[in-house]
C-alpha cells in the first residue's frame, strides 16, 4: 500500500509538471499568436534551460565535487530539479509528435532523457550526479535557443547572432565532445554509480556524438570559406617560419 501511495504521488506531480508546462505553452501563444507553434516552443525550452542550467550547477556545487556529493542522497531540491525537467521533456516529446516528427535525433533525446529523470527519481540517492548530468547537458540550450529566436527576428546577420553562435558551438563541441568522451571514460569503471546510470550515460553519450555530427556538418557548411581563408593563411605563416 505504501508503494502504491509512493508510485500516486509521484505519478500526480509528474502530472502537475506536465500541465504546468503545457499551460505555459498555451499562455505563450496566447500572449503572441502571430509567432509560429516552434517559436512558442522555443521560448518554452529557454525557460527550461535557463532554469534546469542555473539550478542544476547551484545543486551540483562544480568546485566541490567529491565522492561522498555524487552519492548523496536525494534532496527535495533535487527532486524539485527532476520534476522540473521531466514534465518539459513529456510536454517537448509531444509537441515534437507533432509538429516535428522528422527529426529522429530529437525524439530519441527527448525519451532517454525521460527515462533518465524517472529512474533517477525513484533512486534515494543521486542527487548531485543527476544536477551534474542535467546541467552539463543544457548549459548550451540557452545559446542554441537565443541564437534561433534572433535569427527568426531578423537578426541572423548581426554582430551579436555571430556571437552568440559561435559561444554555442564552441561550447557544445567541446562539453558534448572532449569532456563527456573523458567523463564517460570514468563512469563506466566507476564503483559509485548503479549499471542504470551507466546506461543513461552511454544513452545521453550516443547523442551527443549525434548531434556533433550534424553540428561539424553544419559548420564545414556555413564556414567553408572562412576555414578555406584561415588554412591558407596556416601556410602563409608556416612558409615564412621556414624560410627565416
Amino acid at each position: 500500500m505504501a508503494l502504491q501511495n509512493e508510485l500516486s504521488t509521484q505519478s500526480l506531480l509528474k502530472l502537475c509538471s506536465f500541465i504546468f508546462w503545457g499551460w505555459t505553452y498555451i499562455w505563450c501563444t496566447e500572449k503572441t499568436p502571430d509567432h509560429s507553434p516552434e517559436w512558442h516552443s522555443r521560448v518554452v525550452t529557454l525557460l527550461h534551460g535557463s532554469v534546469a542550467t542555473v539550478a542544476g550547477l547551484w545543486q551540483c556545487s562544480v568546485t566541490n565535487i567529491d565522492r561522498c556529493r555524487l552519492n548523496a542522497k536525494i534532496t527535495p531540491a533535487n527532486y524539485a530539479l527532476m520534476l522540473w525537467s521531466w514534465g518539459y521533456f513529456a510536454f517537448d516529446l509531444i509537441w515534437c509528435i507533432i509538429y516535428w516528427s522528422n527529426s529522429y535525433v530529437i525524439l530519441w533525446h527527448h525519451v532517454s532523457a525521460l527515462i533518465a529523470v524517472g529512474i533517477y527519481m525513484n533512486k534515494t540517492y543521486s542527487g548531485c550526479t543527476f544536477a551534474c548530468t542535467l546541467a552539463l547537458m543544457e548549459i548550451t540550450n540557452p545559446f542554441l535557443q537565443t541564437r534561433w529566436l534572433l535569427r527568426d527576428s531578423g537578426y541572423g546577420q548581426t554582430k551579436l547572432y555571430f556571437l552568440v553562435e559561435l559561444t554555442y558551438l564552441i561550447m557544445f563541441l567541446s562539453l558534448r565532445g572532449p569532456l563527456c568522451t573523458y567523463l564517460v571514460y570514468k563512469i563506466l569503471p566507476s564503483d559509485i554509480l548503479d549499471m542504470d546510470e551507466k546506461i543513461i550515460s552511454l544513452a545521453l553519450y550516443a547523442v551527443s556524438i549525434v548531434f556533433i555530427y550534424e553540428i561539424l556538418g553544419y559548420v564545414i557548411y556555413k564556414y567553408k570559406n572562412k576555414i578555406k581563408e584561415f588554412k591558407g593563411f596556416a601556410n602563409e605563416i608556416t612558409v615564412a617560419l621556414v624560410e627565416n
